[in-house]
């Protein structure tokens, strides 16, 4: 067996192993996906309608695939590392390893802060906005619950730039300077990725991209004390 399909076998069964891993995840969070939606209802604090009679289980559906893999990104991370473990130096590796612990609590905090100060804010404003104007508003179970989830799986993706900086300057990739001269660029990519992850509206896109822009000066800072 040569080489390349030794890396082919290797990561056949890594997928494997891993898709075992998040099918359970997913089952097991969708046999709860019921009181989960239910706790969505409650905890934004208006009802939810379902405007078709197979809404609700494809919406217990998403949750259940979404949760599902974000329970399984240990695994999944863990599995690439492993993976690319071979073709690291000793000292990548490492300092990769080390990296994933803080990369799962920045995930976490940053779903959590987006579905509690992002998503739940924005949701707010607009259904005061409709109280004040006197128009009733029918939110939709499945759009509103997939904004909260996707909007809050993008943040906790967003959050990684602080580590992702510090691995990609630990590894003498880039430095401050780099970073304060593409900050336009990411500005710009900011607002692009902002654009998808949220509705078409100014609020929701604000709410999102000022502290992705304060994570980015932030990662400036961090940069620049590892290049000293």
């Amino acid at each position: 067996m040569n080489s390349f399909e030794h890396h082919l076998r290797e990561l056949r069964r890594r997928l494997i192993f891993t898709s075992i891993f998040i099918v359970l995840a997913t089952a097991g969070v969708f046999y709860k996906s019921g009181m989960i939606l239910s706790f969505f209802q409650t905890d934004l604090g208006f009802s939810l309608n379902a405007f078709t009679p197979f809404e609700v289980f494809y919406t217990q559906l998403m949750i259940s695939i979404i949760i599902g893999i974000v329970l399984t990104l240990p695994v999944i991370v863990y599995q690439a590392l492993k993976f690319a473990e071979p073709g690291l130096t000793r000292r990548e590796y490492t300092s990769l390893r080390n990296f994933l612990p803080f990369s799962i609590i920045l995930f976490i905090g940053g779903a959590t802060f987006a579905y509690q100060f992002i998503v739940k804010t924005s949701l707010a404003f607009f259904q005061a906005f409709s109280s004040a104007s006197t128009v009733n508003s029918v939110w939709g179970l499945q759009s509103t619950i997939g904004f909260a989830l996707k909007l809050s799986t993008f943040t906790g993706i967003f959050f990684q730039l602080p580590i992702i900086s510090a691995l990609l300057a630990r590894l003498g990739l880039i430095n401050s300077g780099m970073m304060k001269q593409y900050r336009r660029y990411f500005i710009i990519a900011v607002l692009v990725l902002a654009a998808f992850a949220t509705p078409p509206d100014i609020i929701s896109q604000a709410l999102i991209t000022l502290p992705m822009l304060g994570l980015y000066e932030a990662s400036i800072h961090i940069v620049k004390r590892i290049n000293k």
